[in-house]
């Protein structure tokens, strides 16, 4: 009994834990409480660590983003960064663009997808082709600034690095989709015993 009263304690102080809100800073910090209030210049919240029901604020431009306990967010320094942005020229762009997929543009699916379809020799290296063609959309993946997409400079910048890091991908992915299958290929022959 001891125990199930212990575990629906630990449930129950969990549950409080984890239903936080949670402000992330410009520099990225992240601080703990309860958001009671959003205003023009700052962000009021209490603490989750103290007794007391103080209120705390930190200034809106030192915030980046709010992340609620039901699971949304707000970001707040966003309209700052798109306010700068707007004075950046078509290159500038291009160039943030071209670094963003950098940081941001994995092209995971892309390698592993190309890897499954070389295992089926020779007949996968279409698949594999298939998926290096299709241009990866700047609109369909993650970028440092969803306001960065209504420009085209930077969505073409974007996706010509996107292109490239995804050609890399798949060459990795049709590399290792090819050796497995010699591998597997070998391995068979050899096991095979002569007669």
């Amino acid at each position: 009994m001891k125990r199930m009263f212990t575990i629906a304690l630990l449930f129950l102080l969990w549950q409080q834990v984890m239903a936080q809100d949670t402000i992330v800073t410009v520099n990225g910090d992240e601080i703990a409480g309860w958001v009671k209030e959003i205003t023009m210049d700052e962000i009021r919240y209490h603490k989750p660590d103290t007794t007391d029901k103080a209120l705390y604020q930190i200034r809106r431009a030192e915030v980046f983003m709010v992340k609620f306990a039901n699971g949304t967010k707000e970001i707040i320094a966003q309209s700052q960064a798109a306010a700068q942005d707007s004075a950046m020229s078509a290159d500038q762009m291009y160039l943030l663009g071209k670094e963003d997929a950098l940081r941001h543009y994995k092209g995971n699916g892309a390698m592993w997808g190309s890897a499954g379809c070389a295992l089926l020799l020779p007949y996968g290296l279409a698949g594999s082709a298939a998926i290096g063609l299709v241009r990866p959309k700047a609109h369909n993946n993650p970028v440092s600034n969803v306001n960065y997409l209504s420009d085209p400079n930077f969505v073409k910048g974007y996706e010509d690095q996107a292109r490239k890091k995804k050609t890399g991908k798949v060459l990795a992915g049709t590399g290792i989709g090819v050796v497995t299958s010699i591998a597997v290929l070998l391995i068979v022959i050899t096991s095979v015993p002569y007669q």
